[in-house]
Formats: C-alpha cells, sequence, structure tokens
C-alpha cells in the first residue's frame, strides 16, 4: 500500500471516530478527493475489517475501539479510548462561557473538543485538523484556526507565519498534550513543529491543563517542550501509579483523575 493511500485511509479513520457515519459524497469532500476513489478505499478497507459499509457510506468496523484489530495506523490515536474520552469529558467541563482556551494536538484533545458544550460561547485556538471539524460550524464558537502545511501523521497545520500570530493571541486556559510525562525530562512530543507550537501555546496562556493517559508517565519523546513546573493542573485516569500521583502532588501539581 502506497504511503498516499495509507495517508488516506487513516484520514477516514479519524473522521469516523468523530462521527459515527458518513456518506462517500462527505468523505471525498472533506478529503479533496474523487468518490471513486473514496469507494474503492471504502471496499478494501470492509475486507480488512477496518470499516463496515453502509447504504451510501461507511461506519467503523468496531466503534468501541474506533479501528478493527487487523489495522494499525496512528497507534497513539488509536490506545486507551475510553481513558481518553474519559479525561477530555472532566477537561471539557472546566471550560466557562465567555473564555478564549487553547487546544493542543494530540490523541486526546479531540474528545475535549467533542464534549465541550456545543452552546456555550467560548473563543477556540486549534491547529489541528479533527478539532477543527468539530467547532468549524458551531453558531457561537469563535474559531481561530492556523494555517500552513498540512501533515497527515499528525493532522497538524503548522507555519512559521502562525507562530508570530500565535505570540499575539492571550487564552484562558491551554489544554496540552504529551506523548511523555518524565519527572526529570519533562515533557516530550513526537514531532517538532508540535512542540513548537505546544511552548507557544504554554508561553500565552494563564492556565496550563496537561491532558494525559495514564500511560504516558515514565515515558520520553523525542521533541522537549516544557517542565513539569510550568504546568498548574494534570488531567488523567485513575490507572495512575501512585508513585507518579505523588510525585504531580509534591510538585505543587492539582492532579485531577477522571473516574
Amino acid at each position: 500500500m502506497s504511503d498516499y493511500k495509507k495517508g488516506r485511509w487513516k484520514s477516514m479513520v479519524e473522521l469516523l471516530s468523530k462521527k459515527a457515519e458518513m456518506s462517500v459524497k462527505e468523505i471525498a469532500q472533506i478529503l479533496n478527493v474523487s468518490e471513486m476513489t473514496v469507494r474503492r478505499d471504502l471496499t478494501d478497507m470492509e475486507k480488512d475489517r477496518v470499516i463496515q459499509r453502509t447504504h451510501g457510506g461507511a461506519r467503523l468496523f468496531n466503534s468501541a475501539s474506533l479501528v478493527g484489530e487487523n489495522y494499525v495506523i496512528g497507534e497513539q490515536t488509536q490506545k486507551n479510548v475510553q481513558q481518553k474520552s474519559t479525561i477530555g469529558l472532566k477537561a471539557a467541563s472546566l471550560v466557562r462561557a465567555n473564555e478564549t482556551i487553547f487546544l493542543d494536538s494530540g490523541s486526546t484533545t479531540p474528545y475535549i473538543a467533542k464534549y465541550i458544550d456545543k452552546e456555550l460561547p467560548i473563543t477556540v485556538l486549534c491547529y489541528t485538523f479533527l478539532n477543527a471539524l468539530e467547532f468549524y460550524n458551531r453558531k457561537n464558537t469563535n474559531l481561530i484556526l492556523s494555517g500552513g502545511f498540512y501533515d497527515k501523521d499528525s493532522t497538524v497545520f503548522h507555519s512559521s507565519e502562525y507562530h508570530s500570530f500565535l505570540k499575539g493571541i492571550r487564552a484562558d486556559k491551554a489544554f496540552i498534550s504529551a506523548a511523555g510525562v518524565d519527572s526529570k525530562l519533562g515533557l516530550t512530543t513526537y514531532f517538532y513543529f508540535e512542540a513548537d507550537m505546544k511552548r507557544l501555546m504554554i508561553q500565552s496562556a494563564k492556565q496550563i491543563i496537561l491532558v494525559v493517559d495514564s500511560t504516558k508517565f515514565g515515558k520520553t519523546s523525542i521533541s522537549h517542550f516544557a517542565d513539569l513546573d510550568q504546568v498548574q493542573t494534570v488531567i488523567t485516569d485513575n490507572a495512575i501509579r501512585e508513585e507518579d500521583a505523588a510525585m504531580l502532588r509534591e510538585k505543587g501539581i492539582d492532579l485531577i483523575i477522571a473516574e
């Protein structure tokens, strides 16, 4: 399978993880490909038990795990779905009317976007395709979306020009994700361009809220973007190890366990 086709499959799964069912026409318009291409992909994906065809469209084969076990795409997006959903629900409950929030990239923040009250008047700044898709048609949401190059692996838009723009924005809360959380080495992520955006968000928000599932503790990735003492609040799931919880409390960080 070509990298281009893998990218399309990944995008389709991500779309269907946000919306229970989509038509061929909807998918084709969003991905800017022909309906014939979408139909061919869906036929192949159904054979691999990734999706189920419906009348005129498709839904995920296994909505509980978001993707069939025989197909692996963006492993971090697909892992620990229940925990991330619970974390997202808890984080969304912290958003207040008329606030400006930064919403980071990563596999947990789409759940925050999903659970924020659709009628709540807020301003949201995000730089991922998935999060923008959740907010673009909400009448009470002012959406600020970065432009630039679109990275299919992370669904991130990035550009040097947007960095300058972000420096002039101020937010009440920044919901930040991480691929790794280490007591000494700090917060890390997979992509250098994500690290740049995360740093700018942290510098420009009043309250920094780290949203990570418990498997991220004790891990490190390639790009460092912050130290733990730059974080005021951590939201994670109830599988967090006691030593990790104690470490956060010793640093004076407010730990919220999403049940």
